[in-house]
């Protein structure tokens, strides 16, 4: 007699309520790390201004710094940015992705320090010279916004930069704890500075070297294959300065400012050919 085969289907488990069912993780891409962390600046930028209306509106981003990041963590750069339609110009704030490895707390209170540059900025009001000395108008604002001067920092640093040694306050650092809080869970990675990666092509050692000798064409440029041969030294130097005031001056080969940025170690701008005439 042929036996039937019988399949037995279980009762279907009863469906969790809903306050029970656990939220999924929100997954990062690797693509969406730095928009995520620009959101969450463009958010504690709002929320300055909101709490402080003399800092006015900007355009907000974050990326790397280049070499100028180990001295230059954020800045504020007036009237950077042009519309497309009209000719309506907006002020700039950049943080470097480098700052990030400083954490949240340090990377608002870079933030907070380019709120006062731009609250000044809008009052009319000069806070700092070209060589980076921050004067009394800057540290008035800043404590107004909630910063406090560094206790690490020197005499001798103060001589030279003024009250730019800042930090953000306790009272600022409740405050905005929230958006700082956000900040925190925003930055899924930090950025290597520049002098910890290996080159693959080009480039020279950090910040470049503030003298004479001419570089080599082994070194090869961008779009031109190395030759393994050194070129001919060019002997026609030329001055060149930095932004500092009084600039500092060096003597160069043109070629060589050319081809190989050269950062001055205290304005973190590069060195240019001095004007003729």
């Amino acid at each position: 007699m042929p036996t039937e085969a019988v399949t037995l289907i279980p009762e279907p488990a009863p469906v969790p309520l809903l306050e029970v069912v656990p939220d999924l993780p929100a997954a990062v891409t690797i693509a969406e790390i730095a928009a995520g962390v620009t959101s969450a600046l463009v958010e504690a930028w709002n929320a300055i201004r909101a709490r402080h209306p003399d800092v006015p509106e900007a355009v907000v981003s974050m990326a790397t710094g280049g070499r100028a990041s180990a001295v230059e963590l954020a800045h504020f750069a007036p009237r950077r940015w042009r519309l497309r339609e009209g000719e309506v110009l907006h002020h700039e704030v950049f943080v470097t992705a480098e700052s990030l490895a400083d954490g949240a707390v340090k990377v608002f209170g870079y933030l907070l320090h380019e709120a006062t540059h731009a609250a000044n900025e809008a009052r009319g009001t000069k806070d700092c010279s070209l060589s980076q000395y921050h004067n009394k108008v800057f540290r008035k604002t800043a404590e107004e916004l909630g910063l406090v001067q560094r206790s690490d920092v020197d005499e001798q640093w103060k001589k030279k930069y003024g009250s730019a040694g800042t930090e953000l306050g306790d009272e600022a650092a409740k405050t905005y704890a929230d958006h700082i809080a956000a900040l925190d869970k925003a930055m899924h990675a930090t950025r290597r500075p520049e002098y910890l990666v290996t080159r693959t092509r080009g480039g020279g050692s950090k910040g470049g070297a503030a003298d004479d000798a001419e570089v080599g064409a082994d070194a090869g440029g961008d779009d031109e294959a190395p030759t393994g041969k050194k070129e001919k030294e060019d002997r026609n130097y030329a001055k060149a300065v930095c932004q500092c005031e009084p600039p500092a001056v060096i003597r160069v080969s043109p070629r060589t400012l050319e081809r190989r940025s050269i950062m001055c170690g205290e304005c973190a701008e590069n060195f240019t050919l001095e004007a003729s005439g």
